[in-house]
């Protein structure tokens, strides 16, 4: 049974995601008493005790000297501030998992120096419903107890997808991390179009998401998970209501336009991360 303590500095929808899914995990193995919580605000304090029901201190201090494992989540414009707390502290038995996106391991080792692990995770809003997509990556070799302890952590909140190159931090945000909203935009044009055929709200509503979560479920459920086309393939047959359908989407050119969104988010998160961490 693990036995350490797990810190989360701040309380806001990430961190309270995690520990909601660490708390209902099917494989529970870490306990209530184990997590720390600190957080800037009271209101923040006692909107977290009254969903968990587990205490919370308002000073970092009551988490940093008595955890081996450092949640991170807090706001970008905070990030500074905490990081210069943090390297008052003797970090070298210490883990610091963040989930901020765009910045990068050397800019935290610019405060921090070389003695602590670092893992940076990028899950989504999935994780609210334990639905997340996670990348995780470290510039550290960690050993397989701690690589586990971090997998079933994110685990418990969905999937994960441990990275290679840091670079793929950017590549998760764009597709994943931002990725969900380009989903939901394109059930907002569905549901405007859908408009015109009779529907209510309401059952648009329904009708959208419950093919979303078809075609999620078709894709992840099949044998050819790296093939979309296989998929769009089956059910836009030759002279069909589909294909004419899909002949619109690529005579509008989806592909450039989708490569274009990927690009403008990677690019956004370096550019916010650049300004944030310039005079670090």
């Amino acid at each position: 049974m693990f036995d350490e303590k797990i810190g989360f500095i701040g309380a806001g929808h990430m961190n309270s995601a995690i520990i909601k899914g660490i708390l209902e995990s099917d494989q529970p193995i870490i306990t209530a008493k184990q997590i720390l919580v600190s957080t800037k605000t009271q209101a923040g304090a006692d909107t977290f005790k009254q969903e968990f029901g587990l205490p919370v201190s308002l000073d970092n201090a009551d988490v940093i000297e008595n955890a081996a494992y450092l949640f991170i989540g807090v706001k970008p414009q905070q990030m500074h501030e905490l990081l210069i707390q943090l390297a008052e502290y003797d970090l070298s038995n210490t883990m610091l998992i963040t989930v901020a996106a765009g910045i990068r391991i050397a800019d935290y080792r610019k405060i921090l120096g070389n003695d602590v692990t670092i893992v940076r995770a990028m899950p989504n809003m999935g994780a609210a419903y334990q639905v997340s997509l996670t990348g995780i990556y470290s510039d550290d070799d960690l050993s397989e107890s701690d690589e586990a302890l971090i997998d079933h952590i994110f685990s418990a909140i969905g999937s994960t997808a441990w990275l290679d190159d840091e670079t793929q931090i950017d590549g998760i945000t764009a597709l994943s991390g931002s990725g969900i909203a380009y989903f939901f935009r394109l059930m907002q044009a569905m549901m405007h179009a859908g408009e015109q055929y009779g529907f209510e709200k309401d059952e648009l509503f329904d009708i959208i998401s419950l093919t979303a979560l078809g075609a999620a479920t078709l894709t992840l459920e099949s044998e050819h998970q790296n093939d979309f086309s296989t998929f769009v393939k089956k059910i836009a047959v030759s002279g069909g209501t589909t294909e004419a359908a899909i002949n619109i989407l690529e005579k509008h050119k989806i592909d450039p336009i989708l490569e274009e969104t990927l690009h403008a988010a990677v690019m956004r998160s370096r550019a916010l991360a650049d300004k944030l961490t310039k005079d670090w």
